[in-house]
């Protein structure tokens, strides 16, 4: 039998317990049928009760789709979205990374006791996250991560959020269930188009031809559902670039017709090492193309 080492470094913090009548239960929760009795977190308990997206996709993404879920997750959390995903490896991991990133708040919802933590690599993050965020889960203390808990997580995930990104997803995925969950829900769902060879486009793709939202760039979940808090967004605003928010800022400002690379970088505020750094990640990643003139485009397929 393989034993998860769940409880290894978990972070230490108050535990609130927390129930239908508290203040900063998530409202949203109250538009399901089977909401939970009553939760367990540790954090920043306000942001429970503040717009929230969740971003959610396989545990084996491929570096095209970490980069995007790292990108979607920093602009969104920067425009006031609390993000909210698993805590697992792969998409979910980086949209956690990404939220963090810009200073932004994020929630994970744990298939587990507040005390234990799994993945044990993702104890670093979730410390991390519970400073200006916060970690959650139904299950009592002591309640080791079985396959059966991880669907009653993703349906509080789905619930609790006004809309949910599906980023990279195996048609059969803990990933596509939320997104089922969030239709049931009467959530919004997005979805991000992907290479046609990859199996890992095939849930995104499914979403797509049963009217799921294109996710192109976050102006398309703004377009849908407005932005959550401009006062947040301020605060969020940046007169110098943050370290690593590069490639961010460039993707915001590209479209799939081009604009002039030279003109971006005169229009950039920060440092040339950033600017670069910002450009090489999208260019790895797949994200952009260069197109003749100097121009610099966005790019839905990678290759």
């Amino acid at each position: 039998m393989t034993r998860h080492r769940t409880n290894v470094g978990v972070p230490q913090g108050e535990e609130h317990h927390l129930k239908p009548d508290h203040p900063h239960w998530p409202k949203l929760w109250g538009q399901m049928n089977d909401p939970p009795a009553e939760i367990h977190a540790r954090g920043a308990l306000p942001i429970l009760s503040e717009p929230s997206i969740a971003i959610v996709g396989t545990r084996r993404a491929t570096a095209r789709g970490l980069a995007v879920a790292r990108a979607i997750s920093a602009e969104l959390a920067a425009h006031g979205w609390v993000i909210v995903s698993g805590l697992a490896l792969g998409i979910d991991g980086e949209a956690h990374r990404g939220a963090l990133s810009v200073q932004g708040r994020s929630v994970g919802v744990m298939a587990t006791g507040i005390d234990r933590m799994y993945p044990s690599a993702h104890r670093g993050l979730r410390g991390r996250l519970e400073v200006e965020g916060c970690s959650l889960t139904e299950f009592p203390p002591g309640t080791p991560p079985l396959k059966h808990h991880f669907p009653r997580r993703n349906r509080l995930i789905a619930g609790m959020v006004q809309g949910v990104i599906v980023v990279e997803a195996p048609r059969k995925s803990g990933a596509m269930l939320t997104a089922m969950l969030a239709l049931d829900y009467d959530r919004e769902v997005f979805a991000v188009p992907g290479p046609v060879d990859l199996d890992t486009s095939r849930g995104c793709h499914h979403l797509l031809r049963e009217g799921a939202h294109l996710l192109e760039s976050v102006d398309d979940v703004t377009r849908v559902l407005g932005r959550p808090d401009p006062l947040r967004e301020m605060k969020t605003n940046f007169p110098e670039p943050i370290s690593g928010s590069a490639a961010c800022w460039i993707m915001d400002r590209l479209d799939l017709e081009g604009v002039s690379r030279d003109r971006l970088r005169e229009l950039w505020p920060g440092a040339e090492e950033s600017w670069q750094e910002g450009l090489l990640a999208l260019e790895l990643a797949g994200l952009i193309r260069r197109l003749p003139g100097g121009r610099l485009a966005r790019r839905i397929w990678s290759g």
